[in-house]
């Protein structure tokens, strides 16, 4: 079972102090998000899973695809994997406008950035997009091999839909975990769940590792801690050190 974490809750560390962190804490790996103007920490010595870009597809974006293809063009060199893009419009309330997609238009940007590497390129279960009932149809209709899905899992739930449901559509795509816990929020107009501490929420993170192991899943389990921009975990003030400690703790139970 190989573990890696986001550098969302310390995207002021070095690639030095990534490394520190993961060897400290007996982490395989980071994955790292790229700041707006495409930067992120790199050393050979860390061990760099995916760089997560800002890259948001709502149809044909010739902006998004340019931004993409230039962070394709940066980890052309290196043993970076993948780089990950979002689909749809980003949302946390029923009643926020919503732009209209184009579907077309995201399925021939896909296929064009496939086309432009060797890398992968993974879409995460987010908005629109969050669900295996969706992205099996998305797959089909871009038909490349490289493209590849980060399964968050809490997305695909916040629109009912089952674990083992995400899994039988799209398992044979999924490249990536992201593991976080959550519960719904008390007022219904919220589509978005409230983050929580693991093992404080509802999601089935561990039925999720059985599903996957039993499988034969080979990818990473990546902890993806938003306290960048949730309010429900910046409260907590948890340090890098306690974040990955209770991380580790948790899954370290299914541990091969």
């Amino acid at each position: 079972m190989k573990l890696c974490f986001s550098n969302l809750f310390c995207m002021e560390y070095s690639a030095k102090e990534l490394q520190t962190l993961c060897a400290k804490h007996g982490i395989d790996g980071v994955e790292l998000r790229a700041t707006p103007d495409g930067t992120f920490p790199y050393d050979d010595a860390l061990n760099i899973v995916d760089i997560g870009t800002g890259v948001c597809l709502k149809g044909y974006d010739e902006k998004e695809i340019k931004s993409a293809k230039q962070m394709l063009d940066k980890i052309k060199e290196t043993n970076i994997k993948a780089i990950r893009v979002f689909l749809g419009n980003f949302f946390r309330r029923f009643d926020e406008p919503r732009e209209e997609l184009d579907h077309a238009g995201i399925v021939k940007a896909l296929q064009e950035l496939c086309d432009f590497t060797q890398k992968e390129i993974w879409v995460e279960t987010h908005n629109e997009y969050a669900t295996g009932a969706v992205l099996k149809k998305l797959i089909s209709e871009v038909g490349r091999k490289n493209l590849k899905i980060i399964w968050d899992i809490v997305h695909p739930i916040e629109d009912g839909e089952k674990i083992n449901t995400t899994y039988t559509l799209i398992g044979e795509h999924i490249a990536h975990i992201h593991i976080k816990d959550a519960k719904p929020h008390t007022d219904a107009i919220w589509h978005d769940y409230e983050y929580t501490k693991l093992g404080q929420g509802i999601l089935p993170i561990r039925e999720v590792i059985s599903l996957l192991s039993e499988n034969g899943y080979a990818g990473y389990y990546s902890l993806e801690w938003e306290s960048l921009w949730r309010e429900e975990l910046k409260k907590l003030k948890l340090s890098a050190d306690e974040i990955l400690e209770e991380f580790v703790l948790y899954v370290s139970e299914k541990r091969e």
